[in-house]
């Protein structure tokens, strides 16, 4: 598995895009179900040190179709709630959507697009991961770090025999 976290060229709205490509040695229906069924998200959705149980995803994957989860944190049991909409479905190879944290009032917080384009590749698949443009370099670094280990915990169980 590879992984390079390409740098935007242009300032602006591209300096506030987060960007990973990863490289997995499956095919390519193995990642999209990964990455699209609810009963695989708790598997490797949110960073180490989270959980994300099943019983919290509610999710209508159809374009206009929204989803709603929460990520645990383990020590704390502080629950991060997130949401949004599908707006772009192409299996197996595109899946777009909005995301936002809830607040604590309830509302939510500042929205981002994040776009899973797959592709295969000799001996397996790409993942080229999107989502911005962030309201700060912060929180794009934030978010990045969180990806960055949930993919880690996705190769891990996509090596186990994702089903």
């Amino acid at each position: 598995m590879q992984e390079s976290t390409i740098p935007e060229a242009e300032a602006g709205t591209d300096e506030l895009m987060l960007v990973i490509t990863r490289e997995f040695q499956v095919p390519i229906g193995v990642v999209w179900a990964a990455l699209t069924d609810p009963d695989q998200a708790p598997a490797w959705w949110g960073p180490r040190g989270f959980h994300t149980p099943r019983e919290s995803i509610d999710a209508d994957l159809e374009i206009g179709g929204q989803y709603r989860a929460c990520m645990v944190q383990d020590s704390t049991g502080q629950q991060y709630w997130w949401s949004g909409i599908h707006t772009d479905i192409e299996p197996p190879n595109l899946f777009v959507f909005t995301h936002a944290w809830d607040k604590a009032d309830g509302t939510r917080g500042y929205e981002t697009e994040i776009t899973y384009r797959l592709d295969e590749i000799d001996g397996g698949t790409r993942l080229t991961f999107s989502q911005g443009p962030f309201d700060t370099a912060e929180n794009r670094d934030s978010n990045g770090t969180g990806w960055r280990e949930s993919f880690d915990r996705l190769a891990e169980h996509l090596r186990r025999g994702a089903a």
